[in-house]
């Protein structure tokens, strides 16, 4: 049944927003390839809002559509596997904001291990998020009744200020959200 419900459009929507800040991950990507120099702490505030959003809004809204699918439809290993998913994309998220951190702290790390850690950062974020919008997403929307929606939203009562893409801007992510507004394709 088709039935496009507010907590799709909100996934969506985040999905949206995480892909125009994995796009400047990728542009920082370049730049380190043609050896230029970039903003160290705009990538860790990238990061960090990344690690932070998912892991306290974006997957558990997930996780709720999921849990109650696998509840209503049946097991499913597509949908079983994401859970784990999301927490092994948050341990990753983890490890790599240490790494940018411990350059922010001045500690040395060769060039080529910081390029080859944000490309595989980038690809996975990447990976998990298409998947979840090509194949994960259309298979729930496809089943899903208008009962089964307003069971999920119901499940989900957490309040939704975004810090980046939201009215009120976070102040540990200022520098963030003007670079998303002015999206530039620069380096530093």
């Amino acid at each position: 049944m088709e039935c496009n419900t507010m907590m799709i459009e909100r996934i969506r929507r985040e999905h949206g927003y995480m892909a125009r800040l994995l796009a400047i991950l990728n542009n920082k990507l370049e730049c380190l390839k043609q050896e230029r120099e970039i903003n160290y702490s705009l990538i860790a505030e990238v990061v960090h809002y990344l690690m932070n959003h998912s892991e306290k809004v974006h997957h558990p809204k997930e996780d709720v559509i999921y849990r109650y699918y696998l509840k209503q439809y049946g097991s499913d290993q597509v949908i079983e596997d994401l859970e784990l998913e999301h927490q092994l994309l948050s341990e990753k998220t983890a490890d790599f904001l240490g790494l940018v951190d411990m350059i922010l702290q001045d500690a040395v790390v060769p060039q080529q291990v910081f390029i080859e850690q944000l490309e595989a950062f980038v690809k996975a974020q990447r990976k998990h998020m298409e998947y979840e919008e090509k194949h994960v997403l259309p298979m729930i929307i496809e089943e899903f009744t208008v009962k089964d929606w307003q069971e999920v939203e119901s499940q989900w009562l957490q309040p939704e200020n975004d810090p980046v893409f939201g009215e009120t801007i976070a102040d540990q992510y200022r520098q963030l959200a003007a670079r998303v507004r002015q999206n530039e394709q620069e380096c530093v």
